[in-house]
């Protein structure tokens, strides 16, 4: 910056200038940072040019006092104590400026700065600070100091990784490192040969105007990287806010569907109950027919419709029980047998062994038949889809792979949102993958998709987490238990009070019906004389839940011989009631077998004939 006994006018003007623009930077990174207070990486850039500016400041004050004093004893000359003290200061946050550059680029790059970092940093300035104590000289010092900035430039530069974008802030923050570490090997080395080679005053005395470049470059490159980071997350909440907004359409969708299958269930449930008990009347061992038995399997179709759709909805409690994988896969591919053969698509199934999961039986085989049914469609002719079982540290995990074009990536995120389908008008509902999502969810496992393992096509991965034996409920006899008991049936539907009365009458026990709630609390000799009570929730009057709530008052004793049973557990009253009922409550259409052998439970003792 200097000749050796003047001042050279043009370096001292470089000089004034570095250090406005270097104040320049420092207030633009102070605002900045107020907006963006937890990158740490542009605090220490912020001090870092605070440094730099401050050091600037007191090396101008001492330069331009020598200007303006010709007298020779001055204060201000060259080993003067007030030449010294600014040299001091210049030289310590000038090595505080260097080490906060490499400590803000250890952030920048997302890394913790290491060890030897803050072990040498008080050394390191105590040491540099003492120099002008023995070399009292600004271009001796200048060669003192050029190492220390040089190390750091490298430093700095070292840990930056290299940017994608040529253009980018952060690449401009490594230009400027470099032409810092550049600048200052030409420095010490003008400040060593000038007298040697006179023509190398003149380069000294313009390297004020070289660190400005250096400096503009560097802080420009800062507040590049600033905006780019700044413009990320902003595009990453955008994302987020997207995703949430696609959340709060499928809330939106899902509530509206829940209001629909809450009427739906209701309706379609009791005259199913109905169809699936006179079914498996006219099915009975020895009296097989082949038209009762088809109608039973569309009526048990139908419940599973009804149950994917209260899925869907968040309103269905899944019964879990021990299955075997292979049998799983197996009854799936029987039911898929007739939809495979199309255009020479087939499914190959690798070796399953024993694996055992617990989940719920239909709930399980409608998650695989949608899955592989998709792939199926997905598959190209004479295509084939792989179905694989595996056993994971934390579930059993089930991968269905085709070999067609796969999932567009900007897609995945959708496949699971009810009504959305990729496939032609008339071709889907965009309901399956809803369901199956809904139905692993509730299992407490996830669904997900990748690409398959061939490179081409998707796979889709279903993870169902072990369960404790102790959450397993205990399966149903064989055959039903007989009782000798009195059973009052209440419900409003006499179709339904009449299969249930043949059902229970099969199994030993002696019926009475009621059609309201209020009719068991009148005749109190029908609630005290009846063993077991199956009640139905939804029914003129005050119901099944309103009978339950004057009981759990009045005759907590009569309330533990009810069995509640319900066709809409999708309403959001009886999803309430659900969770607060501490009693049976089974959803039609009914397992006859499962619901009686409840009933046979919470009858007295005395007249229980079977344990289940």
């Amino acid at each position: 910056m200097f000749l050796l006994q003047r001042i050279d006018l043009i370096a001292l003007m470089g000089l004034f200038v570095q250090a406005f623009v270097a104040w320049v930077f420092v207030a633009i990174l102070a605002r900045v940072r107020r907006g963006e207070s937890t990158m740490l990486a542009f605090r220490d850039f912020h001090h870092a040019f605070l440094a730099l500016a401050i050091s600037l400041t007191v090396l101008s004050v001492r330069f331009f006092q020598t200007h303006e004093l010709r007298d020779p004893d001055s204060t201000w000359s060259e080993g003067g104590p007030a030449a010294t003290a600014c040299y001091i200061l210049y030289l310590g946050l000038k090595a505080l400026f260097g080490l906060l550059l490499v400590r803000g680029s250890y952030l920048l790059a997302g890394r913790e700065s290491p060890r030897w970092l803050s072990r040498a940093w008080w050394p390191v300035v105590v040491l540099t600070t003492s120099l002008p104590l023995w070399t009292p000289n600004i271009v001796t010092l200048l060669v003192a100091q050029a190492p220390l900035m040089i190390a750091c430039s490298i430093a700095a530069l070292l840990v930056l990784p290299r940017p994608a974008a040529a253009g980018s802030g952060l690449q401009l923050v490594r230009l400027a490192l470099m032409g810092t570490a550049a600048a200052w090997c030409v420095h010490a080395l003008a400040a060593s040969l000038f007298e040697v080679f006179p023509l190398l005053r003149y380069a000294l005395a313009l390297n004020s105007f070289v660190d400005l470049a250096v400096q503009l470059a560097l802080g420009t490159g800062l507040l590049v990287s600033l905006l780019q980071a700044a413009h990320q997350r902003l595009s990453a909440a955008e994302q987020e806010r997207a995703q949430l907004q696609r959340r709060l359409d499928r809330d939106e969708k899902l509530r509206a569907l829940g209001t629909l299958v809450s009427g739906v269930a209701h309706e379609l449930n009791n005259p199913l109950t109905v169809i699936m008990g006179y079914a498996e009347m006219l099915s009975t061992p020895g009296r097989e027919h082949a038209a009762a038995r088809i109608v039973g399997e569309q009526a048990e179709r139908c419940r599973v419709i009804v149950r994917s759709l209260s899925a869907l909805a968040g309103q269905v409690k899944h019964r879990p029980q021990e299955l075997l994988a292979e049998e799983l896969v197996e009854r799936v591919l029987r039911g898929l047998a007739p939809k495979a053969s199309p255009e020479g698509r087939r499914v190959r199934v690798e070796p399953i062994g024993e694996l055992r999961l617990h989940a719920d039986r239909v709930g399980m085989e409608q998650v695989l038949t949608n899955l592989i049914l998709n792939a199926l469609q997905a598959s190209p002719p004479r295509g084939e889809v792989l179905v694989r079982a595996s056993a994971r540290p934390e579930g059993i995990e089930f991968r269905v792979s085709d070999g067609g074009p796969g999932v567009p990536q900007e897609l995945r995120s959708r496949l699971f949102e009810p009504f959305f389908t990729t496939k032609e008008p008339g071709q889907g509902t965009g309901l399956g993958l809803s369901i199956a999502d809904a139905i692993v969810r509730e299992h407490g496992g996830t669904i997900t998709i990748e690409d398959a393992p061939a490179g081409r096509g998707a796979c889709f991965c279903v993870l169902i987490p072990h369960a404790p034996r102790a959450s397993v409920p205990e399966s149903a006899p064989a055959t039903p238990p007989r009782c000798a008991g009195r059973l009052l049936i209440v419900d409003d539907d006499a179709a339904v009070r009449s299969v249930l009365r043949l059902q229970a009458e099969r199994r030993g026990w002696s019926v009475s019906e009621c059609d309201r709630a209020e009719g068991v609390l009148s005749p109190a000799a029908w609630l005290s004389e009846a063993d077991a009570v199956l009640c139905d929730l939804r029914m003129p009057g005050i119901g099944g839940i309103g009978l339950h709530d004057r009981l759990a008052r009045e005759d907590p004793q009569a309330l533990e011989r009810i069995v509640f049973v319900t066709g809409d557990l999708a309403s959001e009253e009886s999803a309430r009631f659900s969770q607060r009922c501490k009693h049976p409550l089974i959803a039609k259409p009914f397992d006859f077998d499962e619901l009686f052998a409840i009933v046979a439970r919470v009858a007295r003792a005395e007249l229980q004939t079977g344990r289940i």
